[in-house]
């Protein structure tokens, strides 16, 4: 058994039938900051919600830590800083910790290929370095989007894993060319830590990183059937219907490196105190893996407009003030921390529930505490501005313009706008009501603003703004097909990379993809031999007489994915 240190806990029992959880599990004083900082989890505080483990530091010490809704409905068991979660891509930073430390003992390089490492992967990864698979420059296709396209169901273990990184025929990109966020780097990391030092990464980092740091409560998920005491369950909120439904992962096996660790925001802690304290690693290490990583041109792999990756972390800058962070997402489970370097604070939120936002409630604390320091968050007042803005009345006749197909094609991304009686619709996925507002503007959904520039009435882009970019998309020519012409495009489609083929079929007047005998979707024509299917963008290819011989995926972290036509 794994033993807690002795450390104060402020228990309140809960009413049995209450829907308020009234101070549930406290660490340290509950003080006007931590009253403020209560009134953030507001929403999850209750008997009958999943929520959120807090975690607020100053010092290398726990300043305050509670727990906001319950980690087993079922059960009716309270969340509380010493629930275990799962905290996604927060766990690279220990890939990272683990790789650089063989790295300090002469057992590798981050400016080696992983080809040296693992020689089953294509010619191109010889261009691949360490350094690039663990800054999110490495170009490499991310296995998880790849799992999407097969319909098939993996065990998920790393034999599973390594198959398809290594099947991947090309990159999406020249490695350290630019930035785009994939898992596959990671795990191939794990691998290596293995095949250098013939122990899982789980064995390793509990042997190098967990034991030493006294983080008892903190392990990678080595086996997905384990049992973890003090596990919180994951969950997501039921569809067409209140409550909650189960959300765990749908592999059965476990893999290391992108995610997986298991901890507490108490355990936490004690990791961020080793940023200052570097008893684990040393300030070498520390140095690596807070400095920004840089691409082949020298400029910064930026990841947002005032971050950049480093290694297995994001560095930047949040209302002035210098920020170290990263978050993390698998199943239902939510994450997000911050730490404030010069000011030796930070802020960890990992929540049970998928709709948590994890990463808004932990900039929203760190205001609280930091804010006399902070520049004004022009992010949210403008968010806020946004929110409350009234709406005007614009007509029909001119809505109807907007409406129509919207492409950018560097992101690989589609956006539909869908005019249905007098009301405009953004369609990304699920389909968002757009609200005109006056100046031109259109709100759609909370912190999103639409702007249409070009020839009246039909525009040629549409800006879409967040607090986090503005993305431009140019208007493309939308298409209907009948069931006849849609019976063009049906066939079998292949592709070795993925080792699926995709299946078109007209049904009901729609034309609907299988893969493995699993119905994965409808294909929805958007634009000339353009169709979508959930997040991903599809575009078909025909030869110079016209004939159809395949398609390009374009999936976000996947890009030109090719299907050839067999039949």
């Amino acid at each position: 058994m794994r033993r807690r240190p002795a450390v104060f806990i402020a228990v309140a029992v809960l009413t049995a039938g209450s829907r308020t959880a009234h101070a549930q599990h406290i660490v340290g004083t509950r003080d006007a900051r931590a009253v403020r900082a209560d009134s953030v989890f507001q929403r999850f505080d209750r008997t009958d919600s999943p929520g959120c483990a807090l975690g607020v530091y100053q010092d290398g010490k726990v300043l305050y830590a509670r727990g906001y809704g319950m980690a087993s409905l079922e059960h009716g068991v309270a969340l509380s800083p010493r629930s275990v979660l799962d905290v996604g891509s927060i766990s690279k930073q220990f890939t990272a910790m683990s790789i650089l430390m063989l790295q300090k003992e002469g057992k590798l390089s981050l400016d080696d290929p992983i080809r040296k490492y693992i020689p089953e992967m294509p010619a191109y990864a010889d261009k691949v370095t360490l350094r690039r698979a663990l800054s999110q420059t490495s170009g490499l296709r991310d296995l998880y989007v790849m799992w999407g396209q097969t319909g098939r169901t993996f065990a998920g273990d790393t034999i599973d894993a390594l198959r398809v990184i290594t099947h991947s025929a090309e990159p999406n990109y020249e490695p350290g060319a630019r930035y785009l966020y994939t898992n596959s780097g990671w795990i191939l990391a794990a691998q290596i830590v293995y095949r250098l030092t013939g122990k899982t990464l789980a064995q390793f980092a509990e042997e190098r990183i967990f034991q030493p740091l006294g983080m008892r409560d903190t392990r990678y998920l080595a086996d997905a059937a384990m049992i973890i005491p003090d596990l919180a369950t994951a969950y997501s909120p039921r569809q067409g219907g209140g409550g909650f439904r189960v959300a765990r992962s749908a592999y059965d096996g476990a893999i290391m490196g992108a995610g997986a660790v298991h901890t507490t925001v108490e355990d936490f802690g004690r990791w961020l105190n080793n940023y200052d304290e570097a008893t684990v690693g040393g300030r070498d290490i520390i140095e690596t893996m807070t400095t920004a990583t840089k691409l082949n041109d020298g400029s910064p792999a930026t990841s947002g407009p005032t971050s950049a990756y480093a290694v297995g972390l994001s560095v930047g800058t949040l209302r002035g003030l210098r920020v170290v962070s990263h978050g993390g997402s698998w199943a239902g489970y939510r994450g997000h921390f911050l730490r404030f370097p010069d000011q030796r604070f930070a802020v960890a939120t990992f929540c049970n529930l998928s709709t948590s936002g994890p990463d808004s409630l932990a900039r929203k604390v760190a205001g609280i505490y930091l804010g006399d320091r902070m520049q004004p968050d022009s992010a949210t007042i403008w968010a806020t501005a946004l929110d409350g803005a009234p709406r005007v009345d614009v007509p029909v006749a001119s809505l109807r313009g907007l409406a129509g197909v919207w492409r950018n094609v560097e992101r690989g991304e589609v956006r539909r706008t869908r005019l249905v009686g007098d009301t405009l619709f953004l369609i990304s996925g699920e389909r968002t009501r757009i609200v005109p507002l006056d100046g031109g503007r259109f709100r759609a959904g909370p912190g999103t603003e639409l702007r249409f520039d070009g020839d009246v009435p039909a525009p040629s882009r549409m800006i879409v703004r967040t607090t986090g970019d503005a993305v431009t998309y140019t208007r493309a020519d939308t298409v209907g097909l009948t069931p006849t012409q849609l019976a063009a495009y049906a066939g079998d489609y292949r592709s070795d990379e993925v080792e699926a083929t995709h299946v078109w079929k007209v049904e009901k007047g729609q034309l609907v993809l299988y893969a493995n005998d699993r119905r994965l979707g409808v294909l929805e024509p958007t634009y000339k031999d353009g169709f979508t299917r959930g997040g991903s963008v599809i575009d078909v290819q025909r030869d110079p007489k016209g004939r159809i011989t395949g398609f390009v995926v374009e999936a976000g972290r996947v890009r030109h994915l090719r299907f050839t036509r067999v039949r």
